[in-house]
């Protein structure tokens, strides 16, 4: 009985680790040059924000790029934004 005791707690120790180290690695690599200025739920508030910075002269170019976060097909909008 003991040794199944042991067996349990190490794999729910490399089940917790194993977590931990994927939820710590990036989902993908920022754009070169880029800056994530934002996250938003709408592409029209994105871009919408990202046309007022280009308009007060805070950045030259921005795009908002859609990242899928689940299943349900529901996802995110990143504002990324470039000065040269």
């Amino acid at each position: 009985m003991r040794g199944r005791r042991w067996a349990t707690a190490v794999a729910a120790m490399t089940l917790a680790l194993g977590g931990l180290v994927g939820a710590s690695t990036p989902a993908a690599a920022d754009p070169p040059g880029g800056t994530l200025r934002g996250v938003y739920y709408d592409f029209q508030f994105c871009h919408s924000y990202g046309n007022q910075g280009l308009s007060n002269g805070q950045w030259q170019w921005f795009y908002c790029e859609y990242r899928a976060s689940g299943p349900s097909g529901s996802g995110f909008y990143f504002l990324w934004t470039f000065t040269y």
